[in-house]
């Protein structure tokens, strides 16, 4: 492998060779695959091997929008035709339907999260 080059190195190798930097567009530069010509690289942090982390709460979230907003007292039944609905795409989790209610109008919203 080839010595590491800084871009300070990079400039003072221009300079003596009286390229003036400015006028090179270094973005237009493309080097195969693979190999970093003695080039230090601006994005080690991407290689590093560090493992993701995720939340493991939610696997799916499905959002209905476009309820019916209705009071308190239909609630149950809108609850109940949801589940017979999205029941046919999947298992709904106990307690597995949360539909926001409107605290001014104690209606829901027009949508619900399964």
């Amino acid at each position: 492998m080839a010595d590491v080059m800084s871009m300070e190195d990079i400039r003072a190798t221009a300079t003596r060779l009286g390229i003036d930097l400015s006028t090179v567009d270094l973005d237009s530069i493309h080097l195969p695959a693979g190999e970093d010509y003695g080039i230090i690289s601006d994005d080690e942090d991407l290689k590093e091997d560090d493992e993701l982390e995720f939340d493991g709460g939610l696997s799916n979230i499905i959002v209905v929008d476009n309820l019916p907003v209705v009071p308190m007292e239909k609630f149950e039944k809108l609850e109940g035709v949801i589940k017979k609905i999205y029941s046919q795409i999947g298992v709904i989790k106990e307690d597995g339907i949360w539909m926001p209610i409107d605290p001014t109008t104690s209606k829901t919203r027009g949508y619900c999260f399964i």
